[in-house]
């Protein structure tokens, strides 16, 4: 191959994953809105003299998206396999965008009665069809385009700037709780981080129309190679590679959703931060992981997908609770710096886990086989992680329950590391 030819190819595969992280970014960000602004939701759509009632109401709806993202998972996971990453790539920026829109528009409790929590279920739910397509689509886009060597590193861009995307709804929900009065929070103020969906994902939506499907999908698609059922194709000839992307992904949802989401919740009605301090708290920590998951993308390439996913695991174990310990002492400096150290192995799993994915499967069910499998990890992980947090909490009494819950995943994906994910099928290079 001439330098010329090599030099397009990479020119072609930065501009890939420029324009696939830039549409992750908008998904993370309407997605996570939702967690940032709970508390206000709970007054909003359900209102009751009990406030934890309420929340646990609100994390219900928020746990609602995860309960479709499989079924997300197989109408997108089949329009990539059969049609093309581009097309899933388009279908799903664009369904995530509206939702989130309409989010932002829905009256609340006040005005509408029982209808408006119904109809939050519903846009949620929307989200979460949406989601279940994302990240097997980008995933799978960034690997057929970047070169070998830094896969690793370019698809580390995927969870980096989908932190990002949290960060920035976090910040959204700082500057609205900062200067926004209370009473006008709960009656216009929630809607503003919702509405920025509309330009962003207007923008995203114009990019991935002029954007080219991957060498690797369009060769498939020539050799009429690729899968007439894809699911089908997936459960009958890759349930060993599909059962291990699901226990991984498991353990990165649960470090998502309770270490980075439930998380704002937890610092102001568990440690009593005010909603500003919480959601500047964090904010800081989460721009911090969006850094540090580039940097272990970078060392992915040079370890090796298990090593690094061990690696992460045996942090969570090492750092958790004397990060949750940090959070609980009171002082908003000390919290940072707990809630910054949580981020260590956070970004170590999520570098790990979307490198290792899409190298279970083959080109003609790979984004089924890697949206499919993360989906059932984000509704076991995610849509249990922050309910069963608020729940145990409530209980208990002790404000370490979530430290735990992380602890007891990052041993459980220890065990799957060093145990089942060892066998003459895996990718090679996963142990290089």
């Amino acid at each position: 191959m001439s330098t010329t030819v090599t030099e397009e190819r990479r020119r072609k595969a930065k501009k890939a994953t420029a324009v696939a992280a830039f549409g992750t970014f908008i998904e993370y960000y309407d997605f996570s809105v939702y967690g940032y602004v709970a508390a206000t939701l709970s007054i909003v759509f359900f209102p009751s003299d009990d406030p934890t009632v309420g929340l646990l109401n609100t994390f219900l709806v928020f746990g609602s998206a995860f309960v479709v993202r499989p079924l997300g998972a197989l109408f997108f996971g089949r329009l990539g396999d059969k049609v093309g990453r581009r097309a899933s790539l388009i279908a799903s920026i664009g369904l995530m965008s509206l939702a989130a829109a309409l989010t932002g528009m829905l009256p609340g409790y006040a005005t509408l009665g029982v209808a408006a929590p119904i109809l939050l279920v519903i846009l949620r739910m929307l989200q979460g069809f949406s989601t279940g397509g994302e990240i097997g689509g980008a995933a799978s886009y960034i690997r057929e385009w970047a070169p070998a060597e830094r896969r690793s590193l370019y698809i580390s861009f995927i969870p980096g700037v989908g932190v990002f995307g949290k960060a920035c709804a976090a910040g959204m929900a700082a500057l609205a709780a900062s200067f926004v009065p209370e009473h006008a929070m709960e009656t216009w103020g929630w809607r503003l981080p919702f509405l920025l969906a509309v330009p962003l994902g207007l923008l995203c939506l114009y990019l991935r129309l002029k954007i080219e499907d991957t060498p690797e999908f369009r060769r498939a698609n020539r050799e009429e190679a690729t899968a007439r059922k894809p699911f089908k194709e997936l459960a009958a000839d890759h349930p060993g590679p599909l059962a291990k992307v699901m226990a991984i992904s498991t353990v990165q949802n649960v470090g998502t959703y309770v270490g980075t989401v439930f998380v704002a919740t937890y610092l102001s009605t568990v440690l009593h931060f005010s909603a500003s301090q919480a959601a500047t708290i964090v904010l800081l920590a989460v721009v911090t992981a969006s850094v540090f998951i580039p940097l272990c993308g970078q060392l992915g390439a040079r370890l090796g997908g298990k090593r690094l996913l061990i690696v992460s695991y045996v942090a969570y174990v090492a750092v958790t609770i004397p990060s949750f310990w940090l959070m609980g002492r009171g002082s908003v400096g000390l919290a940072i710096a707990g809630l910054i150290l949580g981020m260590v192995p956070y970004a170590l799993c999520q570098a790990g886990t979307y490198a290792v994915m899409p190298e279970f499967f083959p080109v003609q069910v790979r984004h089924t086989g890697v949206a499919f499998g993360h989906s059932i990890g984000a509704v076991i992980g995610g849509g249990a992680g922050p309910y069963l947090s608020t729940w145990l909490i409530d209980s208990t009494g002790s404000t370490l329950v979530p430290a735990y819950i992380l602890v007891f995943f990052g041993l459980f994906g220890l065990g799957i590391a060093l145990g089942a994910m060892r066998s003459s099928s895996d990718p090679e290079h996963l142990y290089a």
